[in-house]
C-alpha cells in the first residue's frame, strides 16, 4: 500500500511520534501477531527508510523501530526516478577472467591459465523514462597477461623486437609473461528483458590505451632472478568488442579484439580474446 503527503508514526506505549513529510511509499504488512509499517524515502532524502515492528506477546505490545538508508554497492542513483525525472545512475564494475589468445604463432606455447584479464571501472548510465534500455560510457583500469610453458620465455632483441628467448641452464620456477596495461573507455548498450525482468544483455566497443612489459621470473643456484624489460612494441590504441550477459548483478562477459596486441614487425601477431565473470 503507497501513501503519499505527511506520514505520522506513534509509539505504541510511550506516545513518540515520528513525522515523515512526502514519503515516497509506505508499506503496512499485519498478520495476527505481527504488524509492520515500512516507510521509505522523505523529503529530500530517497534513500531514508523508517520501520516499526509491533508484535503481540502474552496481550501486550512489543514495538521495534529502526531508521537506516538503503544503500548499494555496486551502483547509486545520482538522479530522481519517477514521472518527472528520468533516470542516470554512476555504477562500479569488476570483472576477472582468462585470456586465450587466437591467431597465436605456432612456436609461442601460450597457456590459458597462466594468462588472465582483470578489469575495474566506473559507468555513467543512462536509461529513457520507461525504457528497457540503457546507454553507457566509463573510465576504468584493464590488465591482462600471456603466459608462456615454463620451457618458454619472452625476450626482446637488439632492434626491440620481442620473441623468443632461452632460459638460462639449471634454472628453476620458470615463468615468463606479456603484461598490458589499459587505461579502458567502455561504450555499452544495454538491453532488459521486460521491466520486471533481471536478465539483461550488455553489448559495445571499449577504447584501450595501452602500455605493457616483459616480466620473467626464474631461480639458480639459490638465488631468484626477476626481469621487466620495458618499450617492447605494444600496440598504443586498440579497441575490444564486448558482450554481458547478467542475471541480477552477476553476468559472464566476453571480449575481443579485431587488433593484434602487438604493432606489426614488434612482436608475435595475436589477438586478444578473453571471458569471465562479471558485477
Amino acid at each position: 500500500m503507497a501513501l503519499l503527503g505527511t506520514v505520522t508514526v506513534r509509539g505504541a506505549e510511550d506516545n513518540d511520534t515520528t513525522v515523515i513529510n512526502n514519503a515516497r511509499k509506505v508499506v503496512v504488512i499485519a498478520g495476527d501477531s505481527l504488524q509492520q509499517i515500512r516507510v521509505m524515502g522523505r523529503e529530500g532524502d530517497d534513500s531514508y527508510v523508517y520501520r516499526n515492528t509491533i508484535q503481540l506477546v502474552d496481550s501486550n505490545y512489543v514495538s521495534e523501530q529502526r531508521t537506516y538508508r538503503e544503500l548499494n554497492a555496486i551502483g547509486w542513483s545520482v538522479g530522481k526516478k519517477n514521472d518527472a525525472w528520468r533516470s542516470h545512475a554512476i555504477t562500479l564494475h569488476f570483472g576477472l577472467g582468462v585470456s586465450l589468445p587466437t591467431a597465436v604463432p605456432g612456436e609461442y606455447k601460450m597457456r590459458p591459465f597462466k594468462s588472465f584479464e582483470g578489469m575495474l571501472w566506473l559507468q555513467y548510465d543512462y536509461t529513457p523514462k520507461k525504457r528497457l534500455q540503457t546507454y553507457s560510457v566509463g573510465l576504468g583500469f584493464t590488465a591482462r597477461g600471456y603466459g608462456l610453458r615454463d620451457d618458454q620465455m619472452f625476450n626482446k632483441d637488439a632492434d626491440g623486437v620481442t620473441g623468443l628467448g632461452l632460459y638460462p641452464e639449471n634454472t628453476a620456477n620458470r615463468r615468463s609473461r606479456i603484461s598490458v596495461y589499459s587505461l579502458s573507455i567502455p561504450f555499452f548498450f544495454t538491453q532488459k528483458f521486460g521491466q520486471k525482468s533481471h536478465v539483461k544483455l550488455t553489448l559495445g566497443p571499449v577504447l584501450n590505451i595501452n602500455g605493457g612489459s616483459i616480466n620473467s621470473y626464474f631461480e639458480k643456484d639459490d638465488r631468484d632472478y626477476d626481469y621487466t624489460i620495458h618499450k617492447i612494441g605494444i600496440r598504443p590504441v586498440t579497441v575490444d568488442l564486448m558482450a554481458v550477459l547478467r542475471y541480477y548483478g552477476v553476468g559472464l562477459y566476453f571480449k575481443y579484439s579485431p587488433m593484434s596486441v602487438f604493432k606489426s614487425g614488434r612482436g608475435p601477431q595475436f589477438h586478444a580474446l578473453s571471458l569471465g565473470v562479471y558485477f
